[in-house]
């Protein structure tokens, strides 16, 4: 049986982008704005057949670590904050999952004598 192929982790699907973007805005507009501009790039060639819908787009994200971390420590303050929109922030949980896989593919592509102990 053919498992699905997993998206890389520095891989990030349009609305992962758009709604990064919707939470970061009106906290670091600067980030806010580097991430909607991953989304305005080219997207990722697709699979042969798949049709074409902007909504299935993928985009390789290009921050550095500081900015994942940024990206990371905003999304985990939205989710403990007040103002958190109920799904909404459900949403962002599982965004910090995929922010939290590429800050780890990130340390791993360090080398040896440069990864946190």
């Amino acid at each position: 049986m053919n498992e699905p192929k997993r998206k890389p982790a520095d891989v990030f699907s349009r609305g992962s982008l758009k709604l990064t973007y919707d939470v970061l805005r009106s906290v670091n507009p600067s980030l806010a704005l580097s991430v909607r501009n991953i989304s305005l790039g080219e997207p990722l060639p697709k699979e042969e057949g798949a049709e074409p819908n902007p909504h299935t787009d993928y985009f390789k994200v290009t921050l550095d670590s500081f900015q994942v971390r940024a990206v990371v420590e905003h999304l985990v303050a939205y989710t403990q904050s007040d103002q958190a929109q109920k799904g909404l922030s459900i949403m962002a949980t599982a965004l910090i999952d995929e922010w939290m896989e590429l800050a780890k593919k990130m340390i791993e592509e360090l080398p040896e004598d440069q990864r946190p102990s």
